[in-house]
């Protein structure tokens, strides 16, 4: 891999990890979607309690999860001023799971989550058993360890991202563009610096969406169909977000057959690709069978009624504005708060939409890559919020609510087909004006994230006193991280660096008389040439 990536993009890796790591200092335990039932369930996995896997409706929130976090975790009244809060403990000192009441589970709380397959939990319960005696460490230290594992889990996705964009052949330095858009997406970088199975299924997509467009670039070898059969069977032991993945692959394999003419293959590298995606697909015919649906509510034995109640009438104008605005909002930012603010942030990702949106019509238009491509590319991205709205209508239908499931982070899977196909729009440009595309890109990655980090520094650190605070914030950061305060100091100075270099290599290949980067073909296979 070092051969086949350059040296910037190791730069990009570097510095998206920085980011990812930073934020699990500056947003506190629990402050991600669901963070405390992701926790939880993976401490019980630990524990013994949850595997095998929990039926429906059984499987309750601990009481020792408790210990991991000083903050609540729903929605929050208004600024925290943590910097001013003297409650709690110092870093060692704090309550384990045990001290909080170990699995005594508390009552009448579901933990949901169990309507998810298990391979997330079983890979942060294996984690957790690494940690000698960590039922009686510090359960917001075990908590960190967590979400460390989770953000370089994640850091390949800037890797990924070259990988894909230089396999279908964008000219220099686009591939590197590509590479950097997660840097645009401050909200990415917060998913993958929290607990979260979000986190494992936007990798095995990642990993999936370059063996698709190794497949639609020709490569209809045996081997590439068995790479994305088992990406696509991690994927659907993780999240059920993963059962549109099996209709994407044959989407890629009949417009490669076509594209190619060599329908024999194409049937071939399908077939091997169904073949490796079994043992992911039994997990979902297990509910069936046992179950009787293909994903049971996790917080009842009995699936609920959501027999329609509301129509159209009765507020779907307020349900679909809401859906459009929040799947915008939550995907490049968060509010934190749900108060909905029209703040900074909240502008950023409209503007962040824009940009997306003209490089993927210009993709289209001018033909950045063959259009038939960026559509099976992008294919996940209206899978996905198709998905998310029928199951968010089915709430407003039974219930009356205009804002279940309405959460941008579900599109998270389909990041790199939408960003590949967005940065493509940018090949229709003269070779010199590329260049300025990655300076252009990195400085909306500094508004965004300026403006994001703004609303999270005012939101929970920053005293009564507002600015003029500003050492009393950081110095509470520092106390409140649940790790030595040296090794988060070394993360931003390594980021710093990271980043410092990433700017000197843009600024001097924007001035540069020639491309940084020739461009690459997408390589043939002797299948392929044949």
């Amino acid at each position: 891999m070092r051969r086949a990536v350059p040296t910037v993009v190791w730069l990009i890796a570097a510095v998206h990890l920085a980011i990812a790591l930073a934020q699990t200092a500056v947003f506190p335990n629990a402050r991600s979607p669901d963070e405390r039932q992701q926790v939880d369930l993976v401490l019980q996995v630990a524990q013994g309690e949850a595997w095998p896997w929990p039926d429906p409706g059984t499987a309750f929130v601990t009481e020792g999860v408790e210990a991991g976090y000083f903050v609540p975790t729903d929605r929050l009244p208004g600024r925290q001023y943590l910097a001013d809060r003297d409650d709690v403990a110092p870093r060692g000192e704090r309550p384990s799971y045990a001290d909080a009441g170990g699995g005594a589970p508390m009552d009448e709380m579901y933990n949901q989550l169990i309507q998810h397959p298990p391979l997330y939990y079983l890979l942060g319960g294996g984690v957790v058993s690494l940690i000698p005696g960590w039922a009686d460490q510090p359960l917001d230290a075990v908590w960190m360890v967590l979400r460390w594992g989770n953000a370089l889990l994640t850091a390949i996705l800037p890797i990924l991202l070259f990988l894909t964009a230089r396999r279908l052949g964008l000219p220099a330095p686009l591939p590197v563009v590509a590479a950097a858009t997660p840097l645009v997406v401050p909200e990415l970088t917060h998913i993958e610096s929290s607990v979260n199975n979000d986190t494992l299924l936007i990798v095995v997509f990642a990993a999936a969406t370059y063996l698709v467009a190794r497949v639609l670039t020709g490569d209809l070898r045996w081997r590439v169909g068995a790479a994305l059969g088992a990406v696509t069977s991690l994927a659907l032991l993780t999240k059920g977000f993963a059962l549109l993945m099996p209709a994407w692959i044959v989407l890629a394999y009949v417009i490669a057959g076509v594209r190619t003419r060599r329908g024999a293959d194409a049937v071939r590298g399908l077939l091997v690709a169904g073949a490796a995606s079994v043992p992911g697909a039994l997990w979902w015919l297990r509910n069936k069978v046992v179950y009787g649906t293909i994903q049971p509510h996790g917080t009842h034995t009995e699936p609920p009624d959501l027999t329609a109640v509301y129509g159209w009438s009765d507020g779907g104008w307020d349900w679909l504005s809401r859906f459009a605005e929040r799947m915008v909002t939550l995907f490049f930012v968060n509010d934190h708060d749900s108060s909905r603010s029209m703040d900074a942030s909240w502008w950023m990702a409209r503007v962040a939409l824009v940009v997306v949106l003209v490089g993927i019509g210009a993709a289209l238009v001018r033909r950045g890559i063959p259009r038939p491509v960026a559509l099976v590319l992008l294919f996940p991205i209206p899978a996905l919020a198709g998905i998310v709205a029928r199951g968010s209508w089915e709430q407003f239908a039974a219930f009356g609510s205009t804002g279940a499931a309405q959460q941008g982070r579900y599109l998270f899977p389909g990041v790199v087909g939408l960003m590949v196909v967005a940065v493509a729009g940018a090949a229709a440009l003269a070779p010199a004006w590329r260049r300025w595309v990655l300076p252009g890109l990195l400085a909306l990655a500094v508004v965004m994230h300026a403006a994001f980090w703004h609303d999270a520094w005012t939101l929970y650190w920053l005293p009564a006193d507002g600015l003029a605070g500003l050492g009393r914030a950081i110095a509470a950061v520092a106390f409140w991280y649940p790790l030595p305060a040296v090794l988060l100091g070394v993360v931003l100075v390594a980021g710093m660096a990271a980043a410092a270099l990433l700017v000197r290599w843009t600024v001097r290949a924007a001035a540069a008389p020639v491309e940084p980067l020739e461009p690459v073909e997408p390589e043939r296979t002797k299948e392929a040439v044949a």
